[in-house]
C-alpha cells in the first residue's frame, strides 16, 4: 500500500451521475474516483463493500499513474 495514497472511507452514491464516489488523499490533493454503474443505490454500495479492496488497489494504481481524466477524477471500471 502506498502511504503517499491515502483512501477516505467516504463511500455514496451519486443520484445524479448515477455512480459510486469516494475520494483519495494524494500528495495532499483530494482526489475523486468514480466507479459508474446500472446497479441500484443499494446494490451498488453492496457490491463496493464487497470489492472495496480491490477498488483501493484499482484507484491507487490510476493516481500512481496519474491517469486523470478531464474533469481530474480517476475512473474505475466496475468490477
Amino acid at each position: 500500500m502506498n502511504q503517499q495514497i491515502l483512501i477516505n472511507d467516504d463511500i455514496h452514491y451519486d443520484d445524479t451521475r448515477q455512480c459510486l464516489v469516494f475520494t483519495a488523499m494524494a500528495s495532499g490533493m483530494l482526489v475523486s474516483c468514480v466507479i459508474e454503474t446500472t446497479l441500484s443505490k443499494e446494490q451498488a454500495l453492496a457490491h463496493f463493500k464487497a470489492h472495496q479492496f480491490d477498488y483501493e488497489m484499482q484507484a491507487e494504481k490510476q493516481i500512481e499513474e496519474e491517469a486523470y481524466s478531464a474533469q481530474g477524477e480517476i475512473e474505475l471500471v466496475q468490477l
